[in-house]
């Protein structure tokens, strides 16, 4: 196999990037890239430079060939790319704090992935996803467009509706001890399983567990019924849901539980952005002074861990046409036929050479429909506003949410949020 392969990663200076590159390594498609560049804004040159070089020492510690360059002029970065990797957003800024603190003193749950908190990043995240892709359609318009950053599903409406983009593909947050959960409970290997899953990122079940072209999900309802808890969830709701739920659905399902774990946190002065920040800020200090076995360690404590390894295994799987089921997010041509077409989703594909080839999943069963179509209305509405730069086009879309449920709330939060972040939101000022 040809070594001709090129990577761009935006967001480069992230102290996750070394993590994300020795999974690549670990993978061996660093047989198959000859070069990896790493992109960023000029205000992180030395958060970009040190994650550089770092990663340098990584490649050359696994004796890889791969040429490392760090850059904040993307569009020269990119190209002749073959695949770009966003991470964009993926490293706690001052914003991330800020908007956090303001949920948290108004009582609110926080999560990059669902709800207010996710909201105001997708606002932030996704012109900077628009401009990227704009730039690939100019340096690399066939390279494929791998997205790490939050929140997934909101950014991945977003591009299919309005993006000039095809090859798209989103990494799924299910986690893959899901599968090995399973695993154990059917005494298989993990790799006998397949997994059918549906929804809307990060709203997505599993509908279907396949081994030797049968379906074992009720026998594996069965056997979670006759636990009091298994793989993640209560037996009395896996029970009554009659499908299994991505552990991300305890956002929703056990919202007040996840509220008062987040909001005891913070009164900790021990809430997720702030315990994000000093992990971070750690590890750009391990990478002056530790070695690349501590460091490498340390990741594993790292939410992006499922992110990382997701990543190298769709490269993997792209690159070497492996042929291997993954749950991604890509756009509904029919495969789920209660979501409209052209929308996003996250869904199980065959992943080839040539892209993904999503299964079909046909109709929700009920008991999930009306939730899913909620989340996706809402997910278009917000789309639309960000697409027409109107923030009070935002706000009620904000107001059409799943978890919303208070207008005026939402409306003293939101304009908080605008005071706040006033600076940052400058794509939204009408010229």
């Amino acid at each position: 196999m040809n070594q001709d392969k090129k990577i761009v990663i935006l967001g480069g200076a992230s102290p996750y990037i070394p993590q994300l590159i020795a999974k690549i390594v670990e993978y061996k498609i660093h047989e198959t890239i000859s070069e990896i560049w790493l992109v960023d804004d000029e205000d992180q040159h030395d958060y970009l430079l040190s994650v550089h070089d770092f990663s340098n020492k990584i490649l050359k510690y696994y004796q890889s060939d791969i040429k490392l360059f760090a850059s904040t002029e993307m569009l020269e970065s990119l190209k002749d790319a073959d695949y770009v990797l966003s991470c964009i957003g993926l490293y706690v800024d001052s914003s991330d704090l800020s908007d956090e603190k303001l949920l948290c003193e108004n009582d609110l749950f926080s999560s990059d992935l669902y709800g207010m908190k996710s909201i105001f990043k997708a606002i932030k995240t996704i012109p900077k996803i628009y401009q990227a892709i704009e730039m690939m359609n100019t340096a690399c318009e066939n390279a494929w467009f791998i997205n790490l950053s939050q929140p997934m599903g909101i950014i991945s409406e977003s591009v299919f509706r309005y993006a000039e983009i095809e090859k798209y593909i989103g990494i799924s947050n299910v986690p893959e001890d899901m599968n090995e959960c399973f695993a154990k409970a059917l005494h298989v290997k993990t790799n006998q399983l397949i997994t059918y899953a549906a929804g809307v990122n990060p709203l997505t079940y599993i509908t279907s567990v396949f081994q030797k072209q049968k379906d074992r999900l009720h026998e594996l309802l069965d056997i979670i019924n006759r636990a009091e808890e298994f793989c993640f969830w209560s037996n009395t709701f896996l029970n009554d849901l009659g499908v299994f739920p991505s552990v991300d659905l305890k956002m929703l399902y056990y919202h007040d539980d996840e509220k008062q774990t987040f909001l005891k946190k913070c009164r900790q002065n021990k809430s997720p952005m702030t315990m994000k920040k000093a992990f971070e800020t750690n590890l750009y200090k391990m990478f002056q002074k530790s070695s690349i076995e501590e460091v490498l360690k340390t990741y594993q404590s790292s939410d992006f861990e499922i992110y990382s390894s997701k990543a190298a295994k769709l490269l993997n799987a792209l690159i070497k046409d492996k042929r291997d089921y993954q749950i991604i997010n890509t756009i509904n041509n029919g495969h789920v036929e209660d979501l409209e077409e052209g929308c996003a989703v996250e869904v199980t594909a065959r992943i080839t050479k040539d892209g993904p080839i999503p299964v079909h999943v046909s109709r929700l069963p009920l008991q999930i429909k009306g939730l899913l179509q909620h989340q996706k209305a809402f997910e278009q509405l917000l789309s639309d506003a960000i697409y027409l730069k109107d923030l009070d086009k935002v706000s009620l879309a904000i107001k059409s949410h799943p978890l919303m449920f208070n207008i005026r709330e939402v409306d003293i939060i939101f304009q908080s949020y605008r005071l706040l972040n006033e600076k940052r939101l400058t794509y939204y000022h009408k010229e």
